[in-house]
C-alpha cells in the first residue's frame, strides 16, 4: 500500500489530547494534511503509512491543543498601562476619550498585530476580539494566520454616534463579506446592556437568527453596571438579555462577576457560556466571579484575558493560574478548580463557548490542526509528576517553542514566521506618542 501523502508528521512527543477521555499519549505522533489532523497515536504505529513534506522530531516535547482566549480587546495593547489603579467606570471614561482621539484603521491593525504576537508567544491559537475597524483587523488576522472570533459590535458610546446610527446595515454587510473566511468565526456583539437599548438588542437578535451566528457581550461585570442597568431597565443585565431572547447556547457572556443563584441556574438552563477574566476583575476591583458555583450548576465557563489595558498581559497560562488560586482562596477549599479542569477551560471548554468544539480545542482526527509544542526540559518544569499541574501552576510563555494554526507553522523555535515583531513594536511606539498627547 502506498504511503499517505501529508504535510506534517510530528513524532517523539507526548500528546495531551483533551478528547472526551482526556487521553495522554506517551511517545506519540500526529499526522496533518490540509490543516486537518489525519491521524494520532503511538509512534510505534506510524510505520511507513505516511510520506510527509515535513517531519519534525520533537525530542520528547509536549503537544497540546492551542489555547482559546474567549474575551479580549486586542488593539488595546496601544493603551497598556495608560489607566491603572482606578474603578471600571473611571477607567472607561478615560479610555473612551483616548480612543476617540487616536483609534484609526492603521492604529487598530498595529495594536492587533501586537496582541497576536503576544498571544502566539504564550500558546494562544484562537482568541475573541471586540473592537472596531473590522475589515482592516480581519485582513491582518488572515495575513498573520491567526484564528479570530469577532464580528460587528453594537454600542452607544460618546464620540462614536456615526457607528451607532449605521450599526445594523454595517453589521450585515460585514458578516456577508467575511462569512467564508476559514480563520474568522463571526459573532454579533454588543458592548453591554447599559451601552445599548432594547431596539439595538432586538436588531442583534434579528441578525443572530437570520445569519445563524452567536452573540457576545459584557454582562454583570461590576456593581456599578448593575445599578446603571437597573436604573435603565428595572432589571439586571442577565434579566434584560433573557427578556429579549439573547441567552442560549450561542451566547457568550464576559465576566459575570455579580450573579444571583437564580441567574446562575438560568445560564445553565439556557446553555449560555461565560468567559471568566480574573485579572481584569480584580485589577478594576469589580469583584470575584462565582466560578465554582457556575461550574457546579453546569454552566460552561472558559477563560479570557480581557484587554491589555485592564489586565495588562495576554498570557492565558497566567490567567488560568490566577483563576484556580483565587477560587481556592475565597472558597477555603483546595480541591476547587483542579488543574486538569482549568486546562480544559483553556482548551475544549473555550472552543465549546464558541460552538467550535467539533473543530478545535482537542487533538482528534478530523479536527483543525491548532496546536502548540511545550518544552518540558525548562528549569521551571523540572521534574514533572503531573502535566496538568505544570500547565496551570508552573508554565511560562517562554516554554512554548512552536505554534501551529490550521496546519500552518506560525512560530517555530520561538521565531515568529508570519508577523514582523520589530516592525510592529516600532509602529506601536509611534502611536503611543500620540496617545500621550491626548
Amino acid at each position: 500500500m502506498q504511503p499517505q501523502k501529508i504535510d506534517f508528521l510530528l513524532t517523539n512527543t507526548t500528546l495531551v489530547t483533551m478528547n472526551t477521555e482526556h487521553q495522554i499519549i506517551q511517545n506519540g505522533a500526529i499526522a496533518i494534511k490540509d490543516g486537518i489532523i489525519q491521524w494520532i497515536g503511538s509512534q510505534d504505529q506510524v510505520g511507513h503509512q505516511f510520506e510527509a513534506k515535513q517531519k519534525l522530531d520533537l525530542n520528547g516535547k509536549v503537544v497540546t491543543p492551542g489555547l482559546v482566549n474567549t474575551h479580549g480587546h486586542w488593539a488595546m495593547t496601544l493603551f497598556r498601562g495608560l489607566v491603572d489603579d482606578c474603578p471600571l467606570e473611571a477607567w472607561l471614561d478615560r479610555i473612551w476619550k483616548v480612543e476617540a482621539a487616536v483609534v484609526s484603521p492603521k492604529s487598530v491593525v498595529a495594536g492587533s498585530q501586537m496582541a497576536m504576537i503576544e498571544m502566539i508567544r504564550s500558546g494562544t491559537t484562537c482568541a475573541a476580539d471586540m473592537y472596531w475597524h473590522y475589515p482592516e483587523s480581519f485582513d491582518a488576522v488572515i495575513q498573520a494566520g491567526f484564528r479570530m472570533i469577532n464580528g460587528p459590535s453594537f454600542a452607544d458610546i460618546p464620540g462614536f454616534e456615526e457607528r451607532r446610527d449605521t450599526a445594523y446595515q454595517t453589521a450585515i454587510d460585514l458578516i456577508d463579506q467575511y462569512q467564508h473566511e476559514s480563520l474568522i468565526h463571526l459573532f454579533i456583539q454588543a458592548h453591554s446592556t447599559y451601552m445599548t437599548n432594547l431596539p439595538m438588542l432586538g436588531d442583534i437578535l434579528k441578525i443572530s437568527l437570520s445569519r445563524n451566528i452567536g452573540f457576545i457581550t459584557h454582562a454583570s461585570e461590576s456593581k456599578g453596571e448593575l445599578e446603571n442597568v437597573y436604573n435603565k431597565y428595572g432589571k439586571t443585565p442577565i434579566e434584560v438579555l433573557d427578556s429579549v431572547g439573547l441567552l442560549g447556547k450561542k451566547t457568550l457572556l464576559a465576566h459575570c462577576v455579580h450573579l444571583s443563584d437564580a441567574e446562575i441556574a438560568r445560564l445553565a438552563e439556557t446553555g449560555t457560556s461565560v468567559s471568566h477574566c480574573p485579572s481584569s476583575n480584580m485589577k478594576l476591583s469589580s469583584g470575584i466571579a462565582r466560578v465554582a458555583d457556575m461550574l457546579q450548576a453546569g454552566v460552561n465557563v472558559s477563560i479570557g484575558t480581557d484587554g491589555p489595558a485592564s489586565n495588562n498581559d495576554l498570557d492565558l497560562f497566567h490567567e488560568a493560574q490566577l483563576a484556580a488560586l483565587v477560587q481556592k482562596g475565597v472558597s477555603g477549599n483546595p480541591t476547587i478548580l483542579p488543574a486538569e479542569k482549568v486546562f480544559a477551560m483553556l482548551t475544549i471548554d473555550g472552543a465549546r463557548a464558541f460552538g467550535l468544539e467539533n473543530q478545535i480545542g482537542s487533538l482528534e482526527i478530523g479536527k483543525l490542526a491548532d496546536l502548540i509544542v511545550i518544552d518540558f526540559d525548562a528549569i521551571n518544569l523540572t521534574p514533572c509528576y503531573n502535566l496538568y499541574s505544570h500547565f496551570i501552576y508552573a508554565m511560562s510563555p517562554a516554554d512554548v517553542c512552536h505554534v501551529m494554526i490550521h496546519g500552518k507553522m506560525i512560530m517555530q523555535n520561538r521565531q515568529m514566521l508570519t508577523l514582523d515583531e520589530e516592525k510592529v513594536k516600532s509602529e506601536v511606539r509611534q502611536i503611543a506618542q500620540q496617545v500621550q498627547m491626548v
